[in-house]
């Protein structure tokens, strides 16, 4: 019928003419192809019929077999489709979807890696355009597999992250789709591209109102397995981000997630993809929002209920797996009592025991955090004491176990240490301990983690507190052993350096322990940290060595080997690294001879009593030159006066014979003789006469009671026992001397003096020679002398060098006091620490023996020879 009219019959007046049309047109042909080559041929043709008819064929051929496919590679097929576009622009969806059908079976048959170079961001580029404009659903399946296999691609997968057209779509199709195919290859591109993120990046991603996040955590439940197990892993990867502005900041999506997941473990708890569903749920779980609606709902008594009934019915490893749930809400304490009261504390010390070698290392961080509470505690302590310790000991010793859960066994040894010292001690040394610990620092740094040996040290730490234990790890040398050589093997790690030191610290206090670290290179172990670039490194290592300068044994390595000249020379290191000046400070405390060489300065605190202490005349620039002299067999061309007071004879390893056959070189003297000399040599003045100084303090009622001396200081009477004390040196040291005014600009009689040191180094054959048996002194000498009679009877001196070097002089502190000042009180200032003292005057040796003039005052410039 005519629509402008309702004719129901139009007359024509003109017919076509069909014998002219005939006669145009090609006529139909069928022609029987049997190669693939001739079939690839008709591809181009652009009649639909003749593509869907070959088409057809090549699915069909396809189809039947991967051989095929692979030909189909071989005939180039994967480039004859990306030159026709997919045939993206057909109106044919027969042939769109051919197309893309043989695209997928190529991608499937073969690996991204095996293209050619830019092919696969080609097939990436022409899919998104193709999605972009697709609507046949089975078109749309096809291309959300071949988008989920090319950003299997990283690189591919950041690239289509900048393609907002295409994602705005994808989403929206995701979101909507029915498809099961779909929603698979979609859920999977989609974690992929989450993966290749940045934290950041994957924030702001997410957090887009168009993002799909309810569609995946509705898959989570959905009847495919393949697309609930897709869903878990996107979901694991979204909760990874515990942050208060992640996509689950609503508390409503917080319990979707949450309920969703419960749901699906309760419905088949037994399920395959359970395992995955609990290891998403403990994920969940380490959000504190997570956390406190899984109980505030329920939904902990619902999973606990449920596990309880099933749990004969479940596997071992299952069983154990669910409880990684309870390791993750366990790390809030206010959980902890509902937690204990719903017996998982059994749980995990169950799960320990069963397990063989060993659990997971969730189970021993569930323990962990369960410690925390005061009835789960005891009732840790009870299993460890019927055996639970030595299955934590056995798991940090055994190397097939994984690192990981070794890990949680030293820490969880440590924390019981902490929370139960006495009886954990117990079981650990009747585990043999020590002898375990070296086992297992034996295997190495590529055996073991930074971690497990962090917590190790810490085990060492805290039993090293209790001293019987201490002396128990000490006696055990292999130990000390393995940690000196894990030290030297631990550089490019800081914190464990740091840490090592520190446990060394603990153990230094016993003698085995010292004998074997300086058996074992702990002295290059330290000039190394020294060096390090690591503050912190620099850090332990100064204060390993202010705890050290305790025992001679080690003053002694760090002066001989080298430890005091790095010290020394670095220097500026004490601008950033706080214990560095003390650390060199401590180390010349003990050590007044070089303190003197280096400083050129005693202070009051220096005490020179109870060892050798060297003073050369002359005043050397570089400390390592004096110690080159005291260390190798030498005689230095200037004296060095040696002060002893305990040692009257030489000791007779100390004294070196000069052979007979040498000494027809030294001197023309006919018959036996026997030449020896010593560098450190005996005195027995000196003894003498600190005997005669004491006789003469006595009867003037000088001689306090030692307790006194070493807790307050006598300013009454620091003059006068001064004064004594000059007395006494100069009547010792005054032969041959001529005595001088002490205005006057004549100098002493140095000549005398050098003389008087040049006969005693003919009769000691060296130029070590003892203070004793020096009877005609100067300013040197005496105030030598001074300073050393000084410190045995605990009186406050210092002995400092002039500038030149030729003359060294005694300060002492006598406070002025001052009117209406409490600060100035002498009875407030005598118990004042040495360290506070402040030299006030210098003690004058020479002139007006036994003076004291004030600093700065005309006298004492005149006896300094400044004035």
């Amino acid at each position: 019928m005519s629509r402008l009219s309702k004719r129901v019959y139009d007359a024509r007046s003109a017919y076509p003419d069909r014998t002219k049309s005939e006669e145009k047109s090609f006529t139909e042909m069928s022609v029987q192809i049997k190669k693939l080559d001739t079939a690839l041929l008709l591809l181009s043709s652009q009649e639909d019929c003749v593509l869907l008819a070959v088409f057809s064929h090549i699915t069909d051929f396809a189809r039947r077999q991967e051989a095929n496919v692979e030909e189909l590679r071989n005939h180039r097929m994967l480039e004859l489709l990306m030159e026709k576009e997919l045939f993206i622009n057909s109106h044919n969806t027969m042939i769109r979807r051919f197309a893309l059908y043989l695209l997928t079976a190529l991608l499937d048959n073969s690996e991204l890696p095996t293209y050619e170079p830019g092919q696969s961001k080609q097939i990436l580029d022409l899919a998104c355009k193709y999605f972009l404009e697709e609507t046949d659903d089975f078109c749309i399946e096809y291309l959300s597999y071949v988008l989920n296999v090319c950003v299997r691609d990283p690189q591919l997968a950041r690239e289509i992250l900048d393609a907002t057209e295409f994602l705005e779509k994808f989403k929206v199709v995701f979101a909507n789709s029915e498809n099961p195919d779909t929603v698979y290859n979609s859920i999977e591109a989609m974690h992929r591209m989450l993966l290749v993120q940045s934290a950041e990046e994957m924030l702001e991603f997410t957090t887009q109102e168009d993002f799909p996040v309810d569609r995946i955590i509705c898959e989570v439940t959905n009847e495919f397995k393949e697309i609930s197990r897709a869903a878990l892993r996107t979901l694991k990867t979204l909760l990874t981000d515990t942050s208060e502005d992640s996509v689950f900041e609503p508390l409503q999506r917080c319990f979707y997630v949450l309920d969703q997941l419960v749901k699906s473990f309760c419905n088949n708890p037994q399920d395959i993809g359970a395992a995955d569903l609990i290891e998403v749920l403990a994920t969940a779980l380490r959000s504190e929002k997570m956390t406190k609606l899984f109980f505030e709902q329920n939904l902990f008594d619902q999973v606990v209920e449920h596990l309880k009934s099933q749990m004969d019915l479940l596997p071992k490893e299952l069983r154990c797996s669910i409880i990684s749930i309870f390791a993750e809400t366990a790390q809030y304490e206010q959980f902890l009592t509902r937690m204990h009261k719903a017996e998982i504390t059994h749980m995990f010390l169950h799960c320990l025991k069963e397990n063989k070698p060993a659990p997971a290392a969730f189970v021993i961080l569930g323990l962990n955090r369960m410690s925390q509470h005061p009835d789960a505690l005891r009732l840790i302590v009870a299993a460890c004491e019927e055996g639970a310790t030595s299955k934590l000991v056995a798991i940090i010793l055994s190397p097939e176990v994984a690192i990981k859960t070794r890990e949680q066994a030293a820490d969880f040894l440590s924390r019981l240490l902490e929370a139960a010292f006495q009886g954990t001690a117990n079981q650990l040394l009747d585990q043999e301990i020590a002898v375990v610990l070296t086992a297992i620092f034996a295997q190495g740094l590529p055996a073991l983690s930074i971690d497990l040996i962090l917590s190790l040290l810490t085990i060492i730490e805290s039993l090293a507190q209790n001293e019987e234990y201490r002396t128990i790890l000490g006696e055990y040398s292999f130990l000390t052993e393995q940690i000196a050589q894990l030290l030297m093997r631990s550089f490019a790690h800081s914190i464990l350096v740091n840490n090592i030191f520190r446990c060394l610290c603990t153990l230094i206090d016993e003698e085995p322990v010292r004998e074997v670290l300086l058996e074992n290179f702990i002295v290059s172990s330290i000039k190394r940290a020294l060096k390090s670039l690591s503050n912190l490194v620099k850090t332990s290592v100064t204060n390993f060595i202010l705890q050290t300068t305790r025992f001679n044994e080690f003053i002694d390595a760090y002066i001989d080997r080298g430890i005091l000249e790095v010290l020394i020379d670095f220097q500026k290191h004490a601008f950033c690294v706080s214990t560095w000046g003390p650390a060199i400070e401590s180390i010349l405390s003990k050590c007044p001879t070089m303190k003197f060489c280096i400083r050129n300065c005693l202070t009051f605190t220096d005490i020179t009593a109870g060892r050798d202490f060297y003073v050369s005349r002359k005043k050397f620039e570089d400390f390592r030159t004096f110690q080159e002299i005291l260390r190798n067999d030498c005689s230095p061309l200037d004296a060095v006066l040696v002060v002893n007071f305990d040692r009257p004879k030489p000791d007779d390893s100390d004294v070196i014979d000069v052979p007979i056959r040498c000494l027809s070189t030294i001197t023309d003297a006919p018959g036996d003789q026997n030449w020896c000399y010593c560098k450190r040599p005996g005195d027995t003045h000196l003894p003498e006469y600190l005997e005669a100084l004491n006789q003469t303090l006595a009867l003037h009622g000088l001689v306090e009671n030692p307790e006194r001396v070493r807790r307050s200081i006598d300013f009454e009477n620091v003059a006068k026992r001064s004064k004594l004390i000059a007395q006494a040196v100069a009547s010792v040291m005054n032969e041959n001397l001529k005595i001088l005014d002490l205005n006057s600009t004549e100098e002493c009689s140095r000549h005398a003096v050098m003389c008087h040191l040049l006969e005693l180094r003919h009769v000691y054959h060296t130029n070590f020679i003892p203070l004793g048996v020096v009877r005609s002194g100067c300013q040197f000498e005496r105030a030598i002398l001074f300073k050393t009679m000084a410190d045995q009877i605990g009186l406050p001196c210092t002995l400092q060098r002039s500038v030149d070097g030729r003359m060294l002089f005694n300060e002492v502190p006598l406070p002025l006091e001052q009117e209406r000042d409490v600060h100035c009180d002498k009875k407030t200032l005598k118990f004042m620490p040495w360290r506070m003292l402040r030299p006030t005057h210098v003690v004058d040796l020479m002139y007006n023996v036994g003076e004291l003039y004030p600093m700065q005052s005309r006298q004492a410039l005149q006896y300094l020879r400044l004035y």
